[in-house]
This record gives C-alpha cells, structure tokens and sequence, in this order.
C-alpha cells in the first residue's frame, strides 16, 4: 500500500514537472515585445529657404549648409570627437614639412546617378574654388588659390601648398569642400553657375538624394549603401519656416517632429511643451568681446591692466544663465575645452569686481568728479560696445554694460547690422569694443585670428594684437604635422593669450534642437556643426513591430535590420 502511494506522488511530481515545462516553452515561444520597425517619415522645421545645394555655394545660407552636409561629401570627414577620419578619400599622407597632401579616392566612391568618382571631379571642384567668377568666402578662395592639385591617376590626388599648413586636411571636409561631379557641372560657365536648377535638384555622393522640392518643403531619402545599416525611417523632410519661433509654434501644433533650432529666449516655451524631446551640445566656437587695442577713442585699452580688470568685471555666469538661459557655457581659452590641444591649466577670470576695481585704481583711472565714471588726466573711461541688431546679442550688450558700470566703467551699447558690424567696423577697426562670435570648426589653429601679421581686410585679427612670442608658437605650431607637439605650442599660446587677453571670452555656444518622443534613439554625440544632429539618423525610428521572444533569441543580430 505504502509502495503504490509512493508510485503516485512520482508520477504527480513528474506530472508537474511537464506542466511547468510546457508553461515555459510557451511563455518562449508566444511572449512578445516591441523592436524598431521600418516606416514613418522624420520632418522637421527650419529656418529659411534653400539657395544652393551646392558645396561650393552653400557657406552664406545655414540650410544650405545642412543640405550640403547630407547630400555631398568631403575627402574626409570629422568624427563625433572632432578628428578627421575618410570619407571620399580612403586614405592620406602628410609630407614631413606639412606642404604636400597626397589623397587617395576610395574605389567604391560613387554619385547617385551610379557613375564612379575620380580625381577629376576633385580636381574640377578645386578649379572652381579657384575661380574669380564664384562668389565664394574670400578667406576659402585665398587658401584654395595657393594649392597646385596634380592628379597621378584616377584615384589619386597631390595637393602642393604655397607653404606649410599642418591644419590644411580640415578644408578638404565637406564643410568646406563638398566634391561636385564633373560631369553635370562642366556645361556651366562658372559665373552662371549661380543660376543653374542643379543648385536645387542635386547630385551628390553623399548618404541622402533630394527626391522632392518645393517653396514649402523639400525630402531626403536615404542612398543604399549611404550609411552603415539600413535606416528604418523611409525619409527626412525640411519644412521651411520665416523664423525659429514659427517652428516651435508648429511642432506644438504637432505639424512637424523636429525643431532645428531652439533659441535661448524660445527655451521655457519648448520646455513646457509635453512630448518634445529636447536635445544640447555644445557648438565650436566662442563669443566674444573684441577690444581694439589701438582705437583712438579708447585708448585705454592698450592698456593690459585695464583689459584684465573688464574680464575680472564680468560676471560669466550670470550673463549665461539669466541673459542665454543656459544655452552656453563660459570660455576661458580661445581653444576649445576637451579638444586635443586645450590647456586645462590656463587661468580663468572669475568674476571679481573687487580685484577688477583694484586694478582700474592702481592703473591710474578713478572718479575724481564723483560722476559714478572713472577718469584720468581729465578724459572719462567711457566707450561704445557694439553689438548685432539681434535681440539676444542686444541683451548681451546691456548686461555687460550693467556689469561694467559698476565699476565706474561706461559703455554704451549700440547695435547695428550684423553686415555693418563686420564690413563697416571689425574690418575697417573701427569701433572701441564690439560683441561678436568666432566660428572654430576642426583644427584648432588660432593663426588667421589672432597673428599679428592676420590683420583685416585679409586677416581676422580684428583687435591689431601683436605679440612676438604668440606668434612664435603659432607658427611653429603650422609647420609641423606632430600632433603631440602641436598640443604643446597650441597650449603656450593659450597661456600668452589669456594673459595679454586682446579679447574677452564670453561663452561656448550651445545648440539645443527638439524632436517628439514619438521619435526613438535619437541621441546624438557632440556637434562639430549643426548637420550633425542626423548622424545618427540610421537609427532613429517611430514605428515598432511585435516578435516573440524565441523570434529574438534565435535572430539576434537580424532583427534591427529585418522589414515589417
């Protein structure tokens, strides 16, 4: 009796032991979850109109710039840490003495029409740069205008510079040298190349087409082979708007999924709106007070005194946090914070009135007349900052008067065209102090800024700085392709500058963008510029599929790539 109770409990147990496997099996087998599916179209809204989808043509127009991006490419590309990696080319050398750069073309290279590219597209693009005709940046044309390009064969180009110029392969990216195919462009004269449609209906090499345009928008479809996995969006719409606030406007209405741009005065607006993703990174480059260090009307500025006691004046962080609302972050260098040649150690000018006060008293410069102005052999400190006429850089210029008043420092703001501050002022010099922003893609050569022999019309050193020992380091710093010893001088020359401090930083500049939640993995690394939100582009999705869990188990590697 007691042996056929033990026989039952076997079979109960084994009994239970088949259900809880049947049970599993089936939770393996039914059991499903959502994974990105293909489908759905990305639009998002921009400031402007396209004029030229054309590389060579595409610097003045910021969508210009970002279609250019997305529809040509470069010899090389910089990568989310800002160093050059292939893009065109596959590979490059760098002559010893940093004047000779031998490119060679990648052998699968081709435009969307399915026509190989070869070294005399490059060389026909070069050519145009060259050209008188093209209205093209004047600093870009010099540079372009002093190489010799010589084609070796069909794959290989020589680029002979006038002289050494070790940050020369930063202008062969597409920012600036977007390759244009020969064999639609050469019919064209190249001073009516202004006029032709192929500036609107392009064809390029790069990972998208333009396959639709219009007054109100334009699609990007996605090139086989154009990125390393298959998109699962089947394309990128531009919605064209008069102005950024207008965009954020209709993503509220839900009439687009993307906001290119978020100004910082737009910033609590986007932030109250429910289901908008939002998205910073800093941008290269820095803004700026530009000081002339001979302006006959400010002549105390030549003075480095006085110029460290303006920057020991300035609070920083308050102008970025209450005046951007945090679209930016403070600058200390001209050279950009965890770059390779950034100096961690250079000193910074927090604010303190009391050491900027000090110094303006030991240099001489004190309120005499009790007017709330400093002044000194009879002349008050007294000047006009300058600013663009846009309503945040207006801002700027109050706060930093606000600041500077303070300490018995008047400057008066005065805002003008952002054409009339550059050509009628920074060019000419002439102006005391003037608010602006330096753009500093890729290398981080500070020569055509800040050399004494870079001064306006052909330069850009726009103060009249001269420094004998800064020059120094920036030239040997041009003449070699070391990169350790690059770093080197590039942080001697921060240490110089932030000690004479012929300018004072104000920020890094942010760029937030937005996109709905509905949108999927959209994070994007740091910008080298703004096109550069769609990096990751392949993997952005906003349709989604069931499989079941032995379907993923079993497809693992598949299942990212594997249609509806």
């Amino acid at each position: 009796m007691s042996r056929h109770v033990r026989w039952q409990a076997v079979l109960a147990l084994l009994g239970l032991v088949l259900i809880g496997a049947l049970l599993s099996y089936a939770t393996y087998t039914y059991t499903t979850q959502e994974v990105p599916a293909r489908g759905g179209v990305y639009v998002e809204g921009v400031a402007g109109n396209p004029q030229y989808i054309n590389p060579v043509l595409c610097q003045y127009n910021d969508v210009d710039r970002d279609l250019c991006a997305l529809v040509f490419n470069g010899l090389l590309r910089f990568d989310e840490r800002g160093d050059l990696q292939p893009d065109l080319a596959e590979s490059w050398e760098v002559s010893p003495s940093s004047d000779v750069f031998t490119f060679t073309l990648r052998a699968d290279a081709r435009w969307h029409d399915g026509l190989r590219i070869t070294a005399d597209d490059v060389l026909f693009t070069i050519g145009l740069l060259q050209n008188p005709d093209l209205p093209i940046l004047p600093d870009l044309a010099a540079l372009w205008r002093s190489v010799l390009a010589t084609k070796v064969d069909d794959r290989t180009i020589v680029l002979k510079l006038s002289e050494p110029y070790a940050a020369f392969p930063d202008y062969t990216t597409v920012r600036w040298f977007g390759v244009l195919p020969k064999h639609y462009w050469q019919r064209y004269n190249p001073r009516d190349m202004i006029h032709a449609q192929l500036n609107t209906q392009p064809i390029g090499s790069g990972p998208f087409r333009v396959t639709e345009v219009d007054s109100q928008h334009l699609r990007l479809e996605p090139v086989p082979g154009g990125f390393a996995k298959q998109p699962y969006l089947d394309a990128l719409e531009f919605r064209f708007f008069p102005d950024y606030a207008s965009i954020l406007a209709a993503a509220g209405r839900g009439e687009i999924q993307g906001v290119s741009r978020i100004l910082p005065e737009n910033m609590a607006e986007a932030e109250a709106m429910p289901g908008l993703q939002l998205f910073t990174s800093p941008l290269p480059g820095y803004s700026l007070i530009l000081l002339n260090l001979s302006s006959p009307n400010a002549p105390f500025l030549a003075d480095k005194n006085v110029r460290q006691a303006l920057a020991y004046g300035l609070d920083r962080n308050k102008l970025v946090g209450d005046v951007l609302n945090g679209a930016g972050i403070v600058a200390n260098s001209p050279i950009l914070p965890g770059t390779w040649a950034s100096n961690p150690d250079v000193p910074a000018y927090d604010y303190d009135p009391a050491r900027a006060r000090k110094l303006l008293d030991e240099a001489g410069w004190v309120d005499t007349d009790g007017d709330g102005v400093r002044d000194k052999d009879g002349k008050p400190m007294e000047f006009i900052l300058h600013t663009d006429d846009a309503p945040m850089s207006q801002k700027i210029g109050q706060a930093i008067a606000r600041d500077w008043q303070a300490l018995g420092v008047k400057a008066t703001p005065q805002a003008v065209s952002f054409a009339g501050l550059v050509s009628d002022l920074l060019v000419q010099r002439n102006y005391a102090a003037a608010v602006t922003s330096l753009e500093y893609i890729g290398d981080p050569d500070p020569y055509p800024l800040w050399h004494s022999t870079q001064l306006p019309p052909t330069g850009q050193n726009y103060t009249g700085w001269s420094n004998r020992q800064a020059d120094i380091v920036m030239e040997q710093a041009r003449r070699t392709a070391d990169r350790e010893l690059r770093a080197q001088l590039y942080k001697q020359f921060q240490t110089l500058f932030t000690d004479d401090l012929p300018a004072i930083l104000l920020y890094y500049p942010v760029q937030t963008y937005g996109a709905s939640a509905a949108v999927k993995n959209m994070e994007v690394g740091r910008l080298n510029e703004p096109a550069d939100r769609f990096r990751s582009f392949a993997d952005w999705y906003m349709l989604t599929r069931k499989v079941t869990e032995a379907e993923r188990r079993t497809r693992p590697l598949d299942l990212d790539n594997v249609p509806k």
